[in-house]
């Protein structure tokens, strides 16, 4: 069983990535609330042990404090409404939460010819934006997570550019298993690591030509058409983990991509 000073974490949302989470999370003797905005979603999670709410992320209301009433909470969203999250803030800030992780993007960077790390510079995403206003808050602690792709069970790789036109087929992959992304998440809470920023992605980047061509033939499905006389050749980034497996004596479970197509 999970040894923690943290009882219960609230995960919103309990989507793709958010539902194996709040399993797994439970799996390892936390109380798990999961907020959804199916009726079908809560009832499964609800069978399953989890404490599941149906709310949207507007639902500023007596559900929403009583989902929040809890120890930590992941923020696992991709809504990108910035007036949603400062609508939000107050409630949050109100609540007995006390450790914030955030999911949040490596889209956040700009394109480089150099490798990315977390102090690399910025886009103008709105992602940006909704890191600044979350972070760095008097009421609670926060970590931020940056995921790269993200792919595992039923979201197959081959399927992402399958039968595209594809510009840049020599640009680095970016990728992240779900695997890999819950096991963070359990280190962060079970090492106590707060007020921190982590680039979150596999340790080898493959060339998208090569990743996704092989990940297409695995599964069967049209290849990706690669263009390799238009495109930008320095329109790609490659995201560094190192901050993180330094400071969390992290390895990954599927760290070579290419490796990781074939489970």
């Amino acid at each position: 069983m999970h040894v923690s000073i943290y009882k219960t974490v609230s995960v919103l949302s309990c989507g793709w990535l958010g539902e194996s989470l709040a399993i797994d999370l439970l799996d390892k003797g936390f109380i798990v609330k999961g907020a959804t905005t199916s009726q079908d979603k809560k009832e499964r999670l609800l069978e399953k042990g989890i404490d599941a709410y149906q709310l949207r992320f507007e639902d500023l209301n007596d559900a929403m404090k009583s989902f929040l009433n809890s120890d930590i909470l992941v923020l696992n969203l991709t809504i990108k409404d910035l007036e949603l999250y400062r609508q939000f803030l107050p409630v949050l800030e109100q609540s007995p939460v006390k450790k914030l992780i955030l999911i949040s993007s490596t889209g956040v960077y700009q394109n480089s010819a150099k490798p990315v790390d977390e102090n690399s510079e910025l886009s103008e995403s709105v992602w940006v934006s909704i890191e600044n206003l979350m972070k760095d808050n008097p009421n609670y602690q926060t970590t931020i997570l940056r995921f790269s792709g993200l792919f595992g069970g039923n979201r197959k790789p081959g399927n992402f550019l399958s039968g595209r036109s594809v510009q840049n087929g020599e640009a680095p992959v970016n990728l992240i298993h779900r695997d890999d992304c819950i096991q963070i998440i359990n280190e962060i809470i079970k090492q106590d690591v707060w007020e921190e920023c982590f680039n979150c992605t596999a340790d080898t980047h493959p060339s998208k030509k090569e990743f996704y061509t092989r990940a297409a033939k695995l599964i069967e499905v049209p290849l990706p058409i690669f263009d390799e006389k238009e495109g930008n050749p320095s329109s790609f980034k490659l995201i560094t983990n190192e901050k993180l497996k330094r400071r969390l004596n992290y390895e990954f479970i599927h760290a070579d991509l290419l490796d990781s197509l074939s489970l």
